[in-house]
């Protein structure tokens, strides 16, 4: 199974809108890429007790192959990256796993 994972980098400048991207982009996102499973976390702390997140957020898209996956990203990867200015100016960084244990 592939997991990709789409983290959303904390910085001083950098905002997110958590209704805008669960009840809006979430659905968009479901509906074009049609993953197996996919889970939202919201960033609340690092390592250290008190210590801000490394992501604001991070989107968790579980896919069967990664053939799967890169057929779901050429075709509607352009539509979701669009739509990211309506939610968050944050950096992204993508992680794109085979989950083995």
């Amino acid at each position: 199974m592939i997991r990709a994972s789409f983290s959303y980098l904390a910085a001083p400048s950098a905002h997110f809108d958590f209704a805008y991207y669960v009840d809006r982009h979430i659905p968009l996102a479901r509906r074009l890429l049609n993953p197996l499973r996919l889970e939202v976390d919201r960033g609340v702390s690092a390592e250290e007790r008190g210590s801000a997140p490394r992501c604001t957020c991070v989107a968790h898209l579980y896919f069967a192959s990664l053939d799967d996956y890169y057929r779901a990203l050429d075709t509607h990867g352009e539509a979701l990256g669009e739509d990211m200015p309506n939610y968050t100016n944050a950096e992204l960084e993508i992680l794109v796993s085979e989950i083995i244990a």
